[in-house]
């Protein structure tokens, strides 16, 4: 692939709906994932790419139309929590290349986990501190079909979600999995497809629809947007569906990430299990993986453990029983803690003296090139302490010549890199030496309370001045004007600009 592309897969006969079906980050990336999509004219899909890349398709399975009858075989069945069946991290050394490795699922059929004729899982397959190549899963008691599941880069972590028959071999039930290069495995079973054996129902079938987007945290619609670190983002589905619908799949896409972690979808409010649907290793990544989520009578939500955005595009649902989604666990509901403390480079806008300037860190002579600079040692914004910044009056574009006009009121907003505005109202002001310890220590108003104070040169006692008596005039080096701001309120936006 060229750098930055994206697949989409969509019904033939449709426009394209907008939606993702699979992302790649970088020149030559190798990416695969799972993809259920709504059949169109002539039982045909159209794949989109946004730009060049070649593309491999390996189909894995159908959905056969049953006309709303119950049926034994085919139908979706949720684990009331995801069962960890293989951790190879646990048992040694990494499962070499060329190596087969057999993921026996006897056990939970055995204890009743699995009805006895599954013919199928609904699995998340992670590789860990994998080499470059790929991994595929089969089902017991055939060979390798020449087919890949999941395609790793050298030394990454990477989980796909995917469909995996099951099949029979000495009595044993479960599938393989091949690796063509060496890595750690870690599965995890989220549910299975019945097969004949179990009783006739109309609950987990499943009903495919063009794919939607339902939540997109960089456009902030119906007011979501970026998730930090601990944030869980919720959104509500389609009417046509919502009370009809036990489970949805979906493409769920991580962009613009913070940092490694991972992400994990569930119904709205409902118990956590810590397990994840997408798994990231840094900052600024784009991935994306097939997921299955049950829902709640509230939807879904998406909790991210690094942060990052967060896309999710619905493909289908699985019908629920009579008694319809469950509800939610109002005992525990999720709370955003606050996002950690972000240091410089902020904007400043304070309007009140029609100001608007970069806030940069490092050395002071920032200020010679008319920004305005923040202190070292002072705090960050977002970590409940004493932020105080510097700049000019009279030279470099004097960005704070009209500081001493700012009163009871007023505000200064600082937008982070990050998506953050926060507001800051004004408290008092008052003069200093030009001794920085004299003039940090006169930036606290108290402890455990965020403030802002703006710094420069001011007339002050300077008899010399022509200014003088005017302390809050500019300007001399003597003295420093000193105006403190108590953070109001802060709160997420789209762009920091």
């Amino acid at each position: 692939s060229t750098t930055g592309n994206y697949l989409s897969a969509y019904p033939t006969g449709t426009s394209w709906p907008g939606t993702a079906s699979l992302n790649m980050t970088g020149w030559n990336d190798v990416s695969p994932n799972l993809v259920t999509v709504k059949l169109g004219a002539g039982g045909a899909v159209d794949i989109y790419s946004q730009r060049e890349s070649e593309i491999v398709l390996d189909l894995v399975g159908v959905y056969l139309p049953t006309a709303g009858e119950p049926v034994r075989s085919g139908r979706l069945q949720l684990l009331s929590t995801p069962n960890r069946v293989l951790d190879t991290r646990e048992l040694g050394p990494a499962p070499e290349a060329g190596e087969v490795v057999r993921v026996d699922l006897t056990p939970l059929r055995d204890s009743g986990v699995l009805d006895g004729g599954a013919i199928a899982v609904s699995a998340n397959i992670t590789a860990v501190k994998a080499d470059r190549g790929f991994i595929s899963a089969y089902p017991f008691g055939i060979p390798w079909p020449g087919t890949s599941t999941l395609n790793v880069a050298q030394g990454g972590t990477r989980g796909i979600g995917t469909m995996v028959q099951l099949g029979e071999e000495r009595g044993r039930v479960g599938f393989n999995v091949f690796l063509e290069a060496g890595a750690h495995l870690v599965i995890d079973v989220a549910g299975f497809m019945t097969g004949e054996q179990s009783e006739s129902s109309t609950t987990g079938q499943f009903v495919a629809i063009e794919p939607s987007r339902e939540l997109d945290t960089r456009t902030g619609a119906n007011g979501v947007k970026r998730l930090w670190p601990g944030w869980t983002a919720a959104f509500s589905l389609p009417s046509e569906y919502a009370q009809r619908a036990q489970a949805v799949a979906m493409n769920l896409a991580a962009t613009r990430t913070m940092g490694p972690g991972w992400f994990t979808v569930l119904g709205a409010q409902e118990r956590r299990a810590y397990v994840s649907n997408l798994n990231v290793t840094g900052p600024g990544q784009t991935l994306s993986n097939h997921a299955i989520t049950a829902i709640s009578t509230l939807g879904v939500e998406c909790y991210s453990s690094g942060g990052g955005d967060v896309v999710c595009d619905i493909v289908g649902w699985f019908t629920a029983g009579p008694s319809g989604p469950s509800a939610p666990d109002l005992s525990d509901p999720p709370s955003n803690p606050d996002p950690p403390p972000i240091g410089p480079p902020y904007v400043m806008d304070v309007s009140r003296i029609g100001l608007r300037r970069n806030v940069v860190g490092g050395h002071g002579s920032a200020v010679d090139r008319g920004l305005v600079w923040h202190w070292n040692g002072s705090g960050f914004v977002g970590g409940k302490g004493p932020i105080s910044t510097f700049a000019h009056r009279t030279s470099s574009g004097g960005p704070f010549r009209n500081l001493h006009h700012m009163g009871p009121g007023d505000e200064i907003v600082l937008l982070t890199a990050d998506q953050r505005k926060y507001t800051y109202e004004y408290f008092d002001r008052l003069i200093t030496s030009s001794i920085t310890n004299e003039i940090i220590n006169a930036t606290r108003v108290a402890d455990g309370l965020e403030t802002l104070s703006v710094v420069a040169c001011t007339v002050g006692f300077d008899s010399s001045k022509s200014a003088y008596p005017d302390v809050w005039a500019p300007t001399s080096l003597r003295y420093r004007i000193g105006v403190r701001f108590l953070l109001r309120e802060w709160e997420v936006v789209l762009t920091p600009s």
